[in-house]
């Protein structure tokens, strides 16, 4: 009695005071209880009490976070060590959108670099042409619209290249696809095909279309891509979690589980090949194909670490040349640029009726079920809110925590209903600075005077709510995430430099840290297991190469993740690191 307790011995002391035993029983230093099966020595690890030396490991749980010597202490010969070497050791990372299916076709598909001119895209395709058998499709991404000329992106581009074969080409969001006329022949898409319901085929001036669709158009063409074999299912789920795992993201929300997927789903979850912590969002509303009876048979499906506990519902488009986001007021005047594309809906468009989308979240927040909503535009966020809030009138708070995600656009008086609703926002701070997604695209269609308001970040933080956020990979080219740590927090280029976007929405280091761990982890339910680095939870951690809170701030981009674990297993490491 009266020596001084370390930060190991306090928080085990007043375990042993709440559920009774000894401080000692709980740190593993007792005879009866065992030693850990791993330490991990002379790092920088950061816990929720501040920077330590040491962790360790048992049964793939965290036991005791502390000094070297603390840890050594409840260590036997039996106890793997590893030194770290002044590493840098923080809790595995949370990407709360991503479409791991799409990403993974993307990078087993006819590829180009996101912004490529035109020239380099037909020569893509062009080389994958000269591959591909008669008239098997070409599918390929993604293109920006900021990279064309005017009138340049059109059907006879890929024509020439690809005459054959049809070819469906995603642009940046996945809500546009720019096909050949041999891709609108199998879907039947001519000159007097109307415009579906929440959909767009631009056209020429004789109303001719031109291969682009937007919106639920796009899925008149999808449709009629043949369907991918489970075995190339699974291909493209290991390729885009194995590059992730590179990442240091240890838990990730798919915000588009379709039926086309889901076979391949199952059987990579079921196997024991999925090591991350999984939630899979089921595409319901006008653009879900055949993927609402998913939904009833979802926990068929649910096996291993894939839950499927969430719906995904499409509100809006995206504020891009298209101008399919759904905003409170007009789009700023066209350019001449972007003159040709004239949809006759100067405020974008709403893709789900307001009555028919209540009474859809009310039933599902009545289920438990987590409702993902796509809301780009200020119009689109108001009227996931408004469903929120009418399901919480109609079942009470107990309900789930939904999430708005995207919100690129939030009115002022609509920041504050996160906490008040008991929804979680959702940003995507991958594309802020001056990209042409963001400078040339989002700015010409909303004006100078709404680009003030782009993705408020540290006004919803302040709010109270709980926020996270989410690459949309493959909608940006990489779910690298400590890009989206550093332009969290300087809103510039990455390395720092030039003008920032929306500067007075910059964040701290720390909270940039919180969003993509804890806030994650509270989000997905797992809060009492991962998120944080403390005894008692599971084993989900990065080394990495450089510490986040203290490295050079435009450098911060450049991080390399060293190792990542899940659960205590070591499931990636990078070329020339090695355990002891």
């Amino acid at each position: 009695m009266g020596r001084r307790l370390g930060p190991i011995h306090y928080a085990s002391a007043i375990i042993a005071l709440l559920f009774g035993g000894s401080a000692s029983s709980v740190v593993g230093q007792s005879a009866s209880t065992p030693s850990p099966d791993h330490i991990y020595v002379n790092g920088t690890i950061l816990s929720p009490q501040g920077q330590r030396e040491a962790m360790a490991i048992k049964d793939g749980l965290i036991v005791a976070v502390g000094s070297n010597d603390d840890i050594k202490n409840v260590a036997d010969v039996a106890t793997q060590v590893t030194d770290l070497g002044g590493k840098t050791v923080m809790p595995g990372l949370y990407d709360m959108h991503v479409h791991i299916y799409f990403a993974g076709r993307s990078m087993l598909s006819c590829r180009f670099p996101q912004g490529a001119k035109a020239p380099q895209i037909v020569a893509a395709v062009k080389a994958c042409a000269a591959k591909a058998k008669p008239g098997e499709w070409i599918l390929g991404g993604s293109w920006v619209g900021a990279a064309f000329k005017p009138g340049e992106q059109h059907k006879r581009l890929l024509d020439k290249v690809a005459p054959n074969n049809p070819v469906a080409l995603d642009d940046e969001s996945l809500h546009s696809i720019w096909v050949n006329s041999r891709a609108l022949e199998i879907a039947g898409i001519t000159k007097d095909t109307k415009d579906p319901p929440g959909g767009v085929i631009d056209r020429d001036s004789k109303g001719e279309p031109i291969g682009i669709l937007r919106e639920i158009a796009s899925r008149d063409i999808e449709k009629f891509i043949p369907p991918v074999s489970v075995a190339d299912q699974e291909a493209a789920i290991k390729a885009a979690t194995d590059e992730m795992l590179s990442l240091g993201i240890v838990a990730f929300a798919d915000a588009s589980i379709r039926s086309e997927s889901i076979e391949g789903w199952k059987s990579f979850a079921s196997s024991g090949k999925l090591k991350q912590h999984a939630r899979g969002c089921i595409v319901w509303g006008p653009n879900s194909g055949d993927s609402e009876p998913l939904i009833p048979l979802r926990n068929r499906y649910a096996v291993g670490r894939f839950q499927l506990d969430c719906v995904k519902m499409f509100l809006d488009g995206v504020p891009l040349e298209g101008r399919t986001a759904a905003m409170l007021e007009p789009y700023a005047a066209r350019d001449k640029a972007h003159a040709a594309h004239t949809h006759g809906n100067d405020k974008g468009m709403l893709l789900i009726e307001t009555d028919k989308l209540n009474a859809a979240v009310a039933e599902f927040d009545r289920q438990g079920i987590n409702v993902k909503f796509h809301a780009a535009g200020d119009a689109a966020t108001r009227q996931a809110a408004d469903a929120i809030a009418f399901a919480r009138k109609a079942n009470g708070a107990i309900g789930p925590r939904h999430d708005i995600a995207h919100n690129t656009f939030i009115d002022p008086v609509d920041v504050k209903r996160g906490q008040t609703t008991l929804f979680t926002w959702e940003l995507s701070p991958y594309i802020w600075w001056p990209t042409p997604i963001t400078s040339v695209d989002i700015a010409e269609a909303v004006g100078p005077e709404r680009m003030k308001r782009l993705w408020p970040m540290k006004d919803v933080l302040e709010s109270g709510a709980n926020v996270v956020i989410g690459s949309d990979w493959p909608v940006v080219p990489s779910a690298n995430p400590w890009v989206a740590i550093e332009t969290l927090i300087s809103r510039q280029v990455p390395g720092a430099t030039g003008e920032p976007i929306n500067a007075g929405q910059r964040i701290s280091r720390q909270q940039a840290l919180d969003v993509l761990t804890r806030n994650g982890a509270a989000h997905m339910g797992r809060l009492d297991r991962g998120g944080t680095l403390e005894a008692g939870k599971v084993a989900d951690f990065i080394v990495i190469d450089r510490n986040p809170l203290t490295a050079p701030l435009g450098e911060i981009h450049k991080t390399k993740v060293l190792m990542t674990f899940i659960a205590g297993e070591q499931v990636y490491t990078a070329n020339g690191s090695t355990t002891k």
